[in-house]
């Protein structure tokens, strides 16, 4: 009797072994022997679901966004105000663990690749457009008067920068300075 095969399963456990090859030696020394290595296969079932390193990093990108996307559907699916939902949605794409922490190391990696390359550009800015229009509703809750869409794309920026340090340093009081700066941040939206 032929083995059972997960696609999708299979095609979950590559995506994390290439993020750790990414979090742990960046997006530069990424190749498809050593994703094969870390997965614990041979290159040819690498290639078997990813024709080339190009299509497997877009894909790491995407599935790495997803996995914050999903995060943050369920925080603002949770109970609570607006303001705490919206908090902890945002707090959901900080790197405060080591989840998060890995999936910042490649964003990182994929920023810096995205200057150079359209096609990782392009997937970025439509994450980013999809979480600014994730956001805009929730503010407009927080903040009824305020410009939501520039509110929104400011959130994003703040999230960046904080997310940034907390990520290149990933200390105790980095990660407490970038919650801090947040929650103060959404409280002076909401009084707006």
């Amino acid at each position: 009797m032929p083995k059972v095969v997960d696609h999708d399963e299979r095609r979950r456990e590559l995506m994390e072994a290439s993020w750790q090859v990414i979090a742990d030696e960046g997006l530069e020394s990424l190749t498809m022997r050593k994703i094969a290595a870390a997965a614990g296969c041979t290159t040819g079932r690498l290639t078997h679901y990813f024709a080339n390193r190009e299509e497997l990093v877009l894909a790491a990108l995407k599935a790495a966004y997803d996995a914050a996307a999903i995060r943050m559907a369920a925080a603002l699916e949770a109970n609570g105000t607006p303001r705490e939902r919206l908090l902890t949605m945002l707090e959901e794409t900080l790197p405060l663990d080591e989840v998060r922490l890995r999936e910042w190391k490649i964003w990182i990696a994929f920023w810096g690749a995205a200057a150079a390359n359209a096609s990782l550009a392009v997937e970025n800015d439509t994450r980013h457009d999809r979480w600014r229009e994730a956001l805009v509703p929730l503010i407009r809750e927080i903040a009824p008067e305020s410009d939501a869409d520039y509110e929104a794309t400011r959130l994003i920026g703040i999230v960046d920068g904080l997310g940034l340090q907390a990520a290149i340093r990933p200390t105790t009081q980095n990660r407490n300075r970038a919650q801090a700066a947040l929650a103060t941040h959404l409280r002076s939206l909401e009084k707006s």
